[in-house]
């Protein structure tokens, strides 16, 4: 990896090591209406292994985790880690429960395990977007579900199309009032060719 492109991932775990004790409390509801917004797309399942790409603090966790055979959240700042944990511990949920701290660019997962994918107020804290989006779909099951979400303060509504369209050949695309983020999910299976 470049000197550049370390500096700006660890940049970035600075920054959510110096907010994690706060961030729920900055970010929360705003987060919440994001992922109410697409659990009305994408319903979690008894049967589902399921990955919170760039899991943060883990408020995926409260809706999801104890709906699912197994959550796994990823996410490079080990303080966003330490809160997601509490808060598995606090939900008696901890069991289905898994958080690693890894970087979102090199999954240390195998191929094609996942059945639902979410990468929620992530896209625009990584260097290359695009690069991201391929690792998400390399452990993507076949039939996967993917949500990805892009501030709007980061994205235009075209750069972030642009973004999803190189990836996906048909996707949902939303733009929730009240919700500082566009929200796609596209399925692994309109995934282009060169990317599944």
């Amino acid at each position: 990896m470049s000197q550049c492109l370390w500096k700006y991932k660890r940049d970035i775990i600075h920054h959510y090591n110096r907010i994690a004790g706060i961030y729920d409390s900055l970010y929360g509801e705003e987060q919440k209406a994001k992922i109410e917004s697409i659990l009305r797309i994408i319903k979690g399942e008894r049967k589902d292994l399921v990955l919170d790409a760039g899991c943060g603090t883990g408020l995926l966790i409260e809706y999801l985790a104890s709906k699912v055979d197994h959550f796994v959240g990823l996410d490079s700042s080990e303080k966003v880690l330490k809160v997601a944990l509490d808060k598995s511990r606090r939900l008696k949920i901890k069991g289905n429960v898994s958080l690693i701290r890894a970087d979102i660019d090199i999954l240390p997962f195998r191929d094609s395990v996942f059945d639902k994918i979410f990468a929620l107020t992530l896209l625009q804290n990584v260097p290359e977007p695009h690069k991201t989006l391929r690792e998400m779909i390399r452990v993507a099951k076949k039939n996967s579900l993917i949500a990805v979400t892009g501030l709007k303060k980061h994205f235009t509504k075209k750069s972030f199309s642009e973004v999803i369209s190189e990836i996906s050949q048909g996707y949902v695309f939303a733009e929730p009032l009240n919700i500082h983020d566009f929200i796609a999910i596209f399925k692994m299976s309109k995934v282009k060719d060169k990317y599944g």
